[in-house]
């Protein structure tokens, strides 16, 4: 399935090229403005329309633009200005949007907090970015949680409440008992006492409009600098890639995390260039989430691989109609060609797939609607060029169809990282960003990402890339999901063990799926661990999380003899 003609122009320079459709094909010319402009340009063509949609109530683009002009001039009472740094702590809520346009508005910069996150890691990161207040839900356990981070981050002065079961900030929140010397404030006074607030004069090149922290697990937190161009340019490059889409008649399922870049850009960016509708869900359920898509004519779903495997289990049980669905997009995640034809086969859509990272905006790579490309990750949007630079020496470029670290440029590549002056050097070779993710790029320009170079096992001095592994279990048909890891072996330094969970009732040992995978991988691919659960770990991000398994295994490691294991081979 498509949206629109592919073009046959080639470009030695840049050949994936002859696979644009005409519309990412004229992309050679985009423009850089203030974020915001995205919100007035909606309001200017279709006022009326329905923008941010929760709990069946709406708010138009008109009324939305109304309540931002004063939300700004509410923060800016509470001394709020250019390029201060404001958190958002909270899930997928109108209030994101709501305070994402008001702090654009004056020039401020959002920064993500991810309400899942230890205490620890968001002090860290408050104290990081130094910011001057934090928004959140009115919730008992988020208030709770933004009061403490405010008491450990000396430069916050401010929380802000907004109504979590409400769309509209004008209902008042719920106000926990005040405490200290932190000022907590709802979201409907602070717009109740704020004048409308004129447009602050930005650079789209060099102001910033976010702060994204990376997903990083270990060490300081560490920020990307997005600035308004890059998020603006890479709204217009991922529509280009959706010809058929129409402006102001699009609607959106909005329940991916908000702090992540995926829900800033791809998700809210994308839609409101669009004029479109988003449709909040705080808390994802698939049953939920396909009543959601029935009751408001949702057109365009953007999801984590996690989702899509949730909705095709919840598919099994309920009958959907899946042709009012013009876009399904999968990404945050690298998305198997084997998910691809599942979710085909059950709904008829080809997903699109997304590869990108928080440096990026994120979208750098899209697939091609070609299924005979289906085991490939994509070819770069345009604007965007990518080469593949050798492994043990980054200033060289690869061979066609030889390994090497994908190297992204283009004008949705990050300005750098917050006040890391050293490791934004490190991440650039002549003008590229070093994405950290081994790839290869074929003659005419298709590129396939294998993993993360630092997710590569190292198998008797062989290496195993975990996401060929993984693509291949999920082929045998009881497979619902799949994560590779290495494991410590006395015999080949280390070996592959997979941890899989399975559909209803289904039963796998380890040699029938060592059978199973004779044909498809080489014998030192073959995982010679395997370990069933009920349900594979994932972050706070609905990614499945390798670092909670490899913590797992060190756990399992202290415990006496392993099952389920098959000898060296």
């Amino acid at each position: 399935m498509t949206d629109g003609n592919f073009s046959s122009a080639h470009f030695s320079s840049a050949p994936w090229r002859k696979y644009y459709n005409d519309k990412a094909a004229a992309l050679s010319h985009p423009e850089a403005f203030p974020l915001t402009e995205f919100l007035d340009n909606a309001v200017r063509q279709f006022p009326g329309a329905r923008f941010l949609t929760f709990n069946e109530t709406s708010l138009s683009y008109e009324q939305t633009r109304e309540l931002v002009d004063r939300l700004a001039g509410g923060h800016a009472a509470l001394g709020v200005g250019k390029g201060d740094r404001v958190g958002y702590m909270a899930p997928a809520h109108p209030a994101f949007s709501l305070t994402c346009f008001a702090l654009w508005r004056l020039g401020a910069v959002e920064v993500g907090l991810n309400p899942l996150y230890a205490e620890s890691k968001l002090i860290m990161q408050a104290n990081d970015a130094g910011l001057s207040a934090v928004i959140t839900l009115d919730s008992p356990d988020l208030a709770e949680k933004a009061s403490k981070l405010a008491k450990a981050a000396p430069e916050i002065k401010t929380l802000v409440l907004a109504p979590a079961n409400a769309c509209s900030p004008e209902t008042p929140a719920e106000m926990p008992p005040q405490s200290g010397d932190i000022h907590t404030v709802s979201l409907h006074d602070v717009i109740a006492c704020g004048e409308h607030a004129e447009q602050t004069p930005i650079d789209p090149a060099t102001d910033a409009a976010a702060l994204q922290y990376t997903g990083g697990t270990t060490g300081a937190p560490k920020a990307a600098i997005l600035t308004h161009a890059n998020l603006v340019i890479n709204a217009q490059q991922m529509t280009s890639w959706y010809p058929a889409l129409q402006d102001g008649c699009e609607a959106m399922l909005a329940a991916a995390p908000v702090t992540h870049v995926g829900g800033l850009g791809p998700m809210q960016n994308f839609m409101t260039s669009l004029a479109g509708e988003l449709v909040w869900m705080s808390r994802f359920s698939p049953h939920e989430a396909l009543d959601l898509i029935e009751r408001h004519n949702v057109s365009v779903l953007i999801a984590p691989p996690t989702m899509y495997v949730a909705f095709l289990n919840a598919c099994r049980e309920r009958r959907f109609d899946w042709s009012r669905i013009r876009v399904a997009q999968a990404g945050a995640a690298p998305v198997p060609a084997e998910l691809k034809r599942r979710v085909f086969d059950a709904t008829g859509h080809w997903l699109t797939t997304l590869y990108g990272m928080t440096e990026t905006s994120p979208a750098t790579i899209y697939s091609t609607p070609l299924q005979e490309q289906a085991d490939a990750t994509g070819i770069p949007l345009p604007l965007t060029e990518v080469q593949i630079r050798t492994l043990n020496d980054p200033t060289k470029i690869a061979a066609p169809n030889e390994s090497g670290e994908v190297c992204v440029k283009g004008p949705q590549v990050m300005t750098g990282y917050w006040r890391r002056p050293e490791e934004t050097q490190n991440s650039f070779v002549d003008g590229f960003f070093r994405t950290g993710d081994i790839g290869a790029m074929s003659e005419d320009g298709v590129i396939t990402v294998r993993d993360r170079i630092k997710d590569v096992i190292i198998a008797s001095g062989f290496n195993v890339y975990a996401a060929d592994v993984e693509a291949a279990i999920l082929e045998y048909p009881a497979v619902r999901e799949a994560a590779v890891i290495g494991v410590k072996d006395d015999y080949r330094g280390e070996t592959v063990k997979a941890i899989i969970s399975l559909t209803t009732d289904a039963a796998l040992n380890l040699p029938t799926l060592q059978a199973f995978l004779e044909d498809r991988l080489s014998p030192i691919e073959i995982p010679k661990e395997l370990e069933i659960l009920d349900d594979i770990p994932k972050n706070e991000n609905m990614k499945i999380s390798k670092l909670a398994l490899r913590e797992r295994e060190t756990s399992l490691n202290t415990q006496v003899g392993r099952s389920d294991t098959a000898p060296p081979t």
